[in-house]
């Protein structure tokens, strides 16, 4: 992603939270840099930790309020670790996955595939249930760090 990209993503949480009755405080605002120009998905604590360098850093509580809003509004999305910790990435929209890293922790999004969903259609057929969503993720090693 580029630098526009990221500016892109910032200027459009930005107008999210104002639409949504929320103010664009200094705190929220290095809060939602920080995790819209992380290449890796990030813990609230690494969140934190990499805001004690600015200005001014939020607290602990205005990094948790922050993804709080985020996540409500359907911004940011958590990824389930193989370490069993959650971290948070920006939400993929339509029919996407994520590929991440298990050495360096990079992130890609990977097109959704027909073969999924049709899995998905065979489950349902056979359980009974009318599936509303799915997460996919998937972890292995980069071919930086292979």
């Amino acid at each position: 992603m580029t630098a526009p990209d990221y500016d892109q993503r910032i200027e459009h949480w930005k107008t999210a939270l104002h639409q949504n009755g929320y103010r664009v405080t200094q705190p929220r605002l290095q809060v939602i840099r920080i995790l819209a120009e992380s290449e890796i998905p990030l813990t609230p604590q690494e969140i934190y930790q990499l805001s004690l360098g600015l200005d001014s850093p939020p607290g602990i509580a205005s990094v948790y309020r922050t993804l709080e809003m985020l996540d409500d509004l359907g911004l940011i999305q958590q990824i389930h670790q193989p370490s069993g910790c959650h971290a948070i990435c920006p939400a993929v929209e339509g029919h996407k996955h994520l590929l991440i890293c298990t050495s360096c922790g990079q992130m890609r999004v990977v097109e959704g595939n027909e073969a999924v969903s049709e899995y998905i259609r065979m489950i349902e057929e056979q359980t009974g249930y009318q599936v509303e969503e799915h997460l996919l993720q998937l972890f292995g090693i980069c071919q930086n760090c292979s």
